[in-house]
């Protein structure tokens, strides 16, 4: 039997991913019902809360649906979504093979702001986490990003060396965040003045722009990103051999 252990991972989300397996799996058919709150928290050794809220997830991602006062059921739509990732691979330069290196310019918690809890739908001034960067080959700024994610999310994130790591992988293995959908607004203009203060660059360079807002089931926003690049930009997904996300 799958077991939840106490440790670094929440037990809602170590309950989560087991329940979420086995409906993905066929292992929990389409309108079957899941077991009770009472009888999961029995099967486990979890409390009420703990085993609600992954129920509540679950619900979230579309994979049940729950009828007052009868129970959860598993959607009868069978779904055939599996989490994927973004590869580690950012070539910042065609041309250039010099290294690498990330410039922190923040990594802090801030009260959402109006446009970051629309985007993200949460409460005006609920803690989010802010990570902002610029990218550097050979001492030349090629590129800049931000994020923002919940706190709860992954508070982790705020302890990690970032001048170093990618940040969505640390995400993926830090929250256990299971990345089901983005979404991807791409252009290409001219740089504003405060967009070209962050590439170090002149107004009126032309860059391209990035939008992404990351989900972790259909409507539920986890990670707003945005960046402007130099020169080009590439999206890499990583799948393993049996389909399932690596890492």
């Amino acid at each position: 039997m799958e077991r939840v252990q106490p440790g670094f991972i929440p037990k809602y989300r170590q309950l989560l991913d087991i329940l979420r397996s086995q409906i993905i799996s066929g292992q929990l058919s389409p309108d079957q019902q899941l077991p009770t709150e009472e009888e999961l928290s029995a099967k486990y050794g979890l409390s009420r809360g703990t085993v609600r809220k992954a129920i509540e997830q679950l619900e979230a991602e579309r994979l049940i649906h729950t009828e007052q006062g009868v129970g959860s059921f598993v959607a009868s739509v069978h779904p055939r979504a599996i989490p994927f990732r973004f590869g580690n691979r950012h070539s910042a330069s065609r041309t250039s093979d010099a290294p690498v290196v990330h410039q922190v310019l923040a990594q802090e918690v801030l009260p959402a702001s109006l446009d970051v809890a629309e985007r993200l739908k949460i409460p005006i001034g609920e803690p989010v986490i802010h990570v902002a960067r610029r990218r550097l080959v050979g001492g030349s700024v090629m590129g800049f990003s931000e994020r923002y994610l919940v706190e709860a999310l992954c508070p982790a994130l705020l302890d990690q060396d970032l001048s170093t790591q990618p940040v969505h992988g640390l995400l993926v293995a830090m929250s256990m965040l299971p990345l089901l959908r983005s979404e991807f607004e791409i252009e290409a203009h001219l740089l504003a003045a405060d967009e070209a203060e962050l590439l170090r660059a002149e107004p009126g360079t032309p860059a391209i722009v990035i939008r992404r807002m990351t989900y972790t089931a259909p409507n539920r926003p986890a990670v707003w990103y945005r960046g402007l690049f130099r020169e080009h930009y590439t999206i890499e997904i990583e799948l393993d051999s049996e389909g399932r996300a690596t890492g």
